[in-house]
């Protein structure tokens, strides 16, 4: 791996991770087209740390009155988020409950998902399926609740679409963030409660391939280095983007991407059998 591949898979990762045009399906598409080798699990790890970290820092202030909330300490100005102790207490319980349906479909049906990403056109038939909750979530009728307000079974239905997300093709915050709207979630509100539960499983994910990855051997630093710094950079921009398209309520283009690019992958794959 040279330095241009190293920017250029950290920028994708960073780009679509959090865009809602699925990281995998990119990934899956572009190894099938180019013959690529699966990037070093080292690397692919700190990819993935790099663009938990733009999370983190986007998120900061949320993320610092949430735990303050947590602690029991109140908001200073009770119109900021979460408006009160008992409000950041209940969203900290619907990420917590929120992840638990990824954890189970990743724990039990692990070898099923490995053989979805030798797939490129089940990823582009996926892409479709993506493209059109997307359309729906576009075309839903404007909701204004809080994460606060939603109830159990809604945090688990988010988290269900988390969950169908394992499969590559599927977007995750595209799938998270239109199953909150459905459920009539302000759409920032929809926006920050796919990215927080994007914390553990992006977390998640890491931890579990980590031990593989030492094991694999840490080489090339500062390509790997390189590659997770733009993944944080990109990610940065693609939250700071995504959260603008959400509230003009312009899902649609990426429902239109994720049409052409699933049709893209099909094809490829049919022309280079």
């Amino acid at each position: 791996m040279n330095i241009i591949q190293a920017l250029l898979l950290g920028l994708i990762q960073g780009l679509t991770e959090f865009l809602p045009v699925s990281s995998s399906a990119h990934l899956v598409v572009f190894q099938s087209l180019f013959k690529l080798r699966e990037p070093m699990l080292f690397f692919d790890v700190m990819l993935h740390l790099g663009t938990l970290m733009s999370v983190l820092i986007f998120f900061r202030a949320d993320i610092y009155r949430l735990v303050g909330a947590l602690a029991g300490r109140a908001p200073a100005d009770a119109r900021r988020w979460p408006g009160s102790v008992a409000d950041g207490r209940r969203v900290a319980l619907w990420v917590i409950l929120g992840s638990v349906p990824a954890g189970i479909v990743g724990a039990l049906f692990n070898d099923i998902i490995e053989k979805a990403f030798s797939s490129p056109v089940f990823t582009g038939i996926a892409l479709f399926v993506t493209g059109t909750i997307l359309i729906g979530a576009d075309r839903a009728r404007r909701g204004s609740r809080a994460t606060a307000d939603l109830s159990a079974f809604g945090a688990l239905a988010v988290g269900a679409a988390q969950a169908l997300a394992i499969l590559p093709g599927i977007s995750r915050s595209g799938s998270t963030i239109s199953a909150s709207i459905f459920l009539g979630l302000d759409r920032r509100e929809a926006a920050r409660f796919s990215f927080f539960l994007a914390i553990p499983a992006i977390l998640g994910a890491a931890v579990f391939e980590l031990k593989d990855a030492i094991a694999a051997g840490v080489t090339d630093v500062p390509l790997v280095a390189a590659g997770a710094a733009v993944a944080f950079v990109s990610g940065l921009l693609a939250l700071k983007w995504l959260i603008s398209v959400l509230t003009k309520g312009r899902l649609m283009w990426f429902s239109i991407y994720c049409y052409a690019f699933g049709a893209f992958a099909i094809v490829s794959a049919i022309l280079l059998k």
